[in-house]
């Protein structure tokens, strides 16, 4: 599959997200788990995202990974423990979308990596993914349809 790379800036964004460190192996298994615990959250406060939940890769590490999943709001609001509420600030990035399983998206990273050495940019937080396509309602990986983020 060929990516195409594009730069964009993103504005400012408020979030609520909750965050955890797990074996890279259980990876899949906690952010099922992750986005049950946070959408219960936001229908037991009433807060309605206003776009596609998100996962943010906070630290990588050989044998663990520190990510939270997020979705973004119109405000900030008021959270408790385990969830958090923060403001993304703005920033610009380079994405690619990578339509397939999520098994199968380390092409897309590498897509990106390669285009941001080739073009000398450097990456300057942590990355993320943005999930346009609900599983739930799409039974179909194949259709899943996944932006990768790189903050430059």
């Amino acid at each position: 599959m060929t990516y195409t790379i594009e730069v964009e800036q993103q504005p400012r964004q408020p979030y609520v997200a909750v965050r955890t460190t797990v074996r890279m192996a259980d990876i899949g298994q906690h952010m099922g788990l992750l986005f049950g615990q946070l959408f219960g959250w936001l229908e037991a406060n009433s807060v309605t995202p206003i776009g596609p939940p998100w996962a943010r890769y906070l630290g990588v590490g050989p044998e663990e990974v520190e990510f939270e999943v997020g979705v973004p709001v119109a405000a900030l609001v008021e959270a408790s423990s385990p969830i958090i509420a923060g403001i993304r600030p703005a920033t610009t990035v380079a994405k690619t979308l990578y339509v397939g399983p999520y098994d199968g998206m380390e092409a897309a990273y590498t897509a990106v990596t390669e285009w941001l050495g080739e073009n000398g940019k450097v990456v300057t937080g942590a990355m993320w993914e943005v999930y346009e396509t609900d599983p739930e309602r799409e039974p179909d990986p194949a259709k899943w349809r996944t932006w990768v983020h790189f903050p430059i």
